[in-house]
């Protein structure tokens, strides 16, 4: 029911693209946690590790000898029945328990980093489209420009020289805008790995990535780190070692068995049947398991420090996405609010003085240029900012 569900989903979010319906952000984080080709492989495998709690509370088989004899018994046979009543088998299915639920936190990890991995291919996307947007702006505004410049050529008010460089700027940039809009299906089939879609060449971002204009104190992220999946994820394996070491201990418990057998058709017992009972019981004094419980001491303090490493380092992580995400965000304000309007505004200036005569074309160029170059820095910026937050959001475990 579970991979029927998924492929329903997978086949929704193929329709919806398909209908040209696009997909949000919070579309594609939401998508990725439920089919995301790595938690289907998670979730396959905590299923191999419930499984496995069944195999370690399986009794073992009972045992058949049958057997005949010329002198004595004419069949003798015995049964031999294992006693497993001492708690091995108990705190065998608490170990497999104890793993299982360590397996499943793996999948949160799994599931926590695929909501990552969309969250930065919807970025990608976003900023291949909005890369592809601006491309497509400049090179309308070239071909605007080449135009103005061909009509004073045929005029004689300009040399034929500008008609070539105007003609050779706009060659490019209709290049640069065929490649940036050939970039954007590129893009959107990183996104539909994760969002399940085999085909997404025409899966387009609906809406801006979400990103809070005023985020959080860092000192009141920094505790989230301790619910992070990848730590939690130590902290079970150390439980579940100590669990395990349990399960060595109650192995050193000893093994009963019940044999129960008969002998038939005995000459040397006037053939009056005989029944024999013994109690079997395997005793601990060779191996006392130990070495087992050492091991398993060792892996139980080995899981503390890996969890004590792996919330230093997602500490470390969140601090340094925090602070990469002020810092873009200053830088974003700047380009949005000062440095994109002057260079709009002294591009739209510079071509007006072209076409009064008063300025080059070569001051025309570089200003359309710098245009250009603005836009597409508060893009990037933009797309930087969205990836930082998708970092320190990893960190804390999209909470």
């Amino acid at each position: 029911m579970a991979v029927l569900g998924l492929r329903l989903l997978a086949r929704e979010a193929s329709a919806q693209v398909a209908a040209g319906a696009g997909i949000s952000y919070d579309e594609a984080i939401a998508l990725a946690a439920r089919v995301a080709p790595d938690v289907a492989v998670a979730q396959r495998q905590e299923s191999v590790s419930h499984a496995e709690i069944g195999v370690a509370g399986t009794y073992p088989n009972p045992t058949l000898i049958g057997g005949t004899s010329t002198q004595a018994a004419v069949f003798s046979g015995t049964v031999s029945l294992p006693l497993v009543i001492l708690g091995q088998r108990g705190a065998a299915m608490r170990s497999g328990r104890a793993d299982y639920e360590t397996v499943r936190v793996d999948t949160s990890v799994v599931v926590n980093d695929a909501r990552a991995a969309a969250a930065h291919a919807f970025v990608a996307l976003w900023l291949a489209e909005r890369t592809a947007g601006a491309r497509a702006d400049a090179a309308i505004v070239t071909r605007r420009l080449e135009t103005a410049v061909l009509g004073r050529v045929e005029l004689g008010a300009s040399p034929e020289v500008e008609g070539l460089r105007v003609r050779a700027e706009r060659l490019r940039a209709d290049a640069d805008a065929a490649e940036a809009a050939e970039l954007v299906d590129a893009a959107a089939s990183g996104l539909g790995l994760w969002v399940g879609i085999v085909d997404a060449r025409g899966l387009r971002p609906r809406g801006d990535p979400t990103v809070p204009e005023l985020p959080p104190p860092l000192a009141d992220l920094l505790p989230r780190v301790s619910g992070n999946p990848a730590a939690r994820r130590e902290d079970f394996d150390a439980r579940a070692a100590e669990v395990r070491a349990d399960r060595e201990r109650a192995l050193v418990r000893p093994t009963l068995a019940v044999d129960l057998g008969a002998d038939l058709g005995d000459p040397t017992l006037n053939f009056v049947p005989n029944y024999r009972a013994q109690l079997a019981m395997d005793v601990p004094l060779f191996n006392q398991r130990g070495a087992y419980i050492e091991r398993e001491k060792m892996n139980r303090e080995l899981a503390r420090a890996r969890g004590d490493a792996q919330r230093k380092k997602l500490g470390a992580d969140l601090t340094s996405a925090y602070l990469r995400f002020q810092a873009v965000s200053g830088r974003e304000k700047a380009l949005r609010e000062g440095v994109v309007p002057a260079a709009d505004a002294a591009a739209a200036a510079t071509e007006e003085s072209y076409t009064m005569g008063r300025a080059q074309l070569v001051v025309v160029l570089d200003a359309q240029r710098t245009r250009i170059e603005a836009r597409m820095s508060l893009i990037e910026a933009e797309a930087s900012r969205a990836d930082d937050w998708v970092d320190v959001m990893q960190a804390t475990a999209w909470r």
